[in-house]
C-alpha cells in the first residue's frame, strides 16, 4: 500500500523537520545549511561539493514524503501538490578560500587517499613533504579539497603522513581492500543496519542504538575481503537475535584476526607524532589507565555560565583540562534545543573527543541516583516569565544544590532576575540555563563525592566501554 503524502501546510516547518531528521542520519551532513527566504517563498539548502551524492538522497526523501510538482529545474524542486507547493532550492556553496574548519568528510576522505596510495599503489612517503611532491597523490588530494584553497591541504599533510606511518607499523599489508569512503564504506554499511533497526535492538538495560556515531567512533575501516566480511556480518545480524553486545563480540574477533579494523582519526599537532591505541578490543582496553586514577579532587566544575551573561556552556574538567566534558546547547542559540554532552582531549588539536549518547547519560544518572527528574527535553522548561515564576521554588532548590560549585557570588533572587531578563528576548538561552541547572542538581545531589560517575560520563563521550564497538584510534 502506497504511503500517503503529507500536506506541506503553511510555511516550511514540516519540510525543515523532515530535512533535519534525514540529515541527522548521514555522517558529516550537519554542515548543510537551511535558510528560508525573507519573503518566505523559498527554502534554500546550501551544501558543499563533497555532499552532492547525499543531496540526491535528501531530494528523493522529500519527494517520497511530500510529493513533487513538475520536473526539477536548476536545483529547484517544488514540494507538495499543485496549488499547495513550496520551492526548495539546493545550492552548491562556493569554495572556501581561507579560515574555517575543513569539513570532516574532506579530512577523512583525504586519509583514505593516502592509505590507498601506500597500500595499493606502492607509494612511499619518508617525510610529510613527499606527499605533495608525488604528482598522482597531490592531484587526488586536490580533488578531495576542491572546495577549499589549495593551501588548506597543507594543514593536514603532517596528520596524513603520521597516520599512514603509524598504521603501517602495525598493519603493513597490501591484502587490505581499497579503503572506501561514502556509499560503499563500512560506515554506510553499519548506518544502513542501524536505520533498519537491525543493529538497534534493545540491550537491557540500555536503550537501542539510534545512530552509528552513538555506538562507533570509527571514521574509516580497514577490511580484508570486504564483501565476504559484509556477508558474514549480515548473516549474524538479525532483528530477532542481534544485540549490540553480540555484534561487538563479533567485531572483536574480526579485529583480533586483522580482518576488519575501524579507525578513529584525530588531527596530529605539527610537532607531535601519531599514536595508535586499541579501544574496546579486550577487557584491558575498555578502561583508560589515567582516567581510572582520578579522584574528586582532580575534577573541577566550571558552571558559572549558568547565572552569568548569555553563554550556554558548562564544563567538567579532569586534571585541569587534560580531559573535559562540555555540556551545553545543541544547535542554534536562537532556537529551542536540548543539551549535548561533548568531550575534549587537551592533547588533541581541536580537542575533540566525541559526543556522549544522551540516552546513556540519563541511564548513568539513574543507575545509582535517587529522585532523578532530568529528562533533557527542552519542552519541559519555561520560555515565558509567567511559566518560570510558577516553578521558581523548584529552580531555587536546584540553585542551592549547585551553588557551592559557583566561583562567583550571587543570590537566587539575582539569578531569578537574570533569567526573567533573558526570557524577554533570549528565551531559548534562558531555557538552556535552566536545563543545565537541573542536570547539575540531579548529578551533584547524587554524585558530588563519586568520581566514578564523572569518569563514566567521560567514557561515554570517548566511546570507551563494552557497549561501544572495538576500534583503533590514531591520535
Amino acid at each position: 500500500m502506497a504511503r500517503a503524502k503529507q500536506s506541506v501546510g503553511a510555511g516550511y516547518k514540516r519540510i525543515k523537520e523532515a530535512l533535519t531528521k534525514k540529515i541527522a542520519t548521514v555522517k558529516g551532513l550537519e554542515t548543510v545549511e537551511m535558510i528560508e527566504s525573507d519573503a518566505g517563498q523559498v527554502l534554500y539548502v546550501d551544501y558543499g561539493t563533497e555532499h552532492e551524492d547525499d543531496i540526491g538522497k535528501l531530494e528523493r526523501n522529500l519527494v517520497s514524503v511530500f510529493g513533487i510538482v513538475g520536473a526539477p529545474k536548476g536545483g529547484v524542486i517544488k514540494i507538495g501538490k499543485a496549488g499547495a507547493n513550496r520551492s526548495v532550492n539546493f545550492r552548491k556553496k562556493k569554495p572556501v578560500t581561507e579560515g574555517g574548519i575543513i569539513n570532516t568528510k574532506v579530512q577523512e576522505k583525504g586519509t583514505t587517499v593516502i592509505f590507498n596510495q601506500v597500500l595499493h599503489h606502492d607509494k612511499k612517503f619518508n617525510k610529510p613533504a613527499d606527499i605533495m611532491k608525488d604528482k598522482d597523490t597531490a592531484d587526488k588530494l586536490r580533488e578531495v579539497f576542491k572546495d577549499y584553497d589549495e593551501s588548506r591541504i597543507n594543514d593536514w599533510i603532517h596528520s596524513y603522513y603520521e597516520q599512514q606511518k603509524e598504521f603501517l607499523k602495525k598493519f603493513s599489508s597490501n591484502q587490505w581492500d581499497e579503503f572506501k569512503y561514502g556509499d560503499d564504506s563500512f560506515v554506510e554499511f553499519f548506518e544502513k543496519h542501524i536505520r533498519d533497526k537491525n543493529v538497534a535492538t534493545t540491550l537491557k538495560p540500555l536503550n537501542p542504538v539510534k545512530k552509528y556515531t552513538e555506538w562507533n567512533p570509527a571514521d574509516i575501516w580497514a577490511a580484508y575481503k570486504m564483501d565476504d566480511i559484509k556477508e558474514m556480518i549480515d548473516e549474524n545480524i538479525t532483528p530477532k537475535t542481534q544485540k549490540v553486545a553480540e555484534l561487538n563480540n563479533l567485531l572483536i574477533q574480526l579485529f583480533k584476526k586483522k580482518q576488519l579494523i575501524g579507525l578513529s582519526l584525530k588531527k596530529i599537532a605539527p610537532t607531535q607524532k601519531a599514536q595508535l591505541k586499541f579501544v574496546n578490543a579486550s577487557p584491558s582496553t575498555m578502561k583508560i589507565a589515567k582516567i581510572e586514577t582520578y579522584k574528586m579532587k582532580d575534577i573541577e566544575f566550571v558552571v558559572d555560565n549558568i547565572f552569568e551573561g548569555d553563554a550556554i556552556a558548562t564544563t567538567v574538567k579532569f586534571e585541569k583540562g587534560a580531559y573535559k566534558i562540555d555540556i551545553g546547547h545543541s544547535g542554534s542559540r536562537s532556537a529551542a534545543g536540548n543539551l549535548n554532552f561533548g568531550t575534549a582531549i587537551k592533547s588533541t588539536p581541536g580537542a575533540r573527543g566525541g559526543q556522549a549518547p544522551v540516552e546513556f547519560v540519563i541511564d548513568l544518572l539513574k543507575r545509582k541516583g535517587k529522585n532523578i527528574t532530568f529528562k533533557n527535553k527542552h519542552g519541559d522548561y519555561p520560555i515565558t516569565e509567567r511559566d518560570y515564576l510558577k516553578q521558581t521554588s523548584t529552580f531555587e532548590k536546584y540553585y542551592n544544590t549547585v551553588k557551592p560549585e559557583f566561583k562567583g557570588r550571587q543570590t537566587y533572587d539575582q539569578f531569578e532576575k537574570h533569567i526573567i531578563d533573558l526570557l524577554k528576548d533570549k528565551k531559548y538561552i534562558a531555557q538552556t540555563k535552566l536545563m543545565m541547572l537541573h542536570f547539575f542538581h540531579d548529578a551533584l545531589k547524587n554524585y558530588s563525592k563519586n568520581a566514578e560517575f564523572w569518569t563514566d560520563l567521560l567514557y561515554l563521550g570517548l566511546k570507551v566501554g563494552k557497549r561501544f564497538a572495538p576500534h583503533a584510534k590514531i591520535s
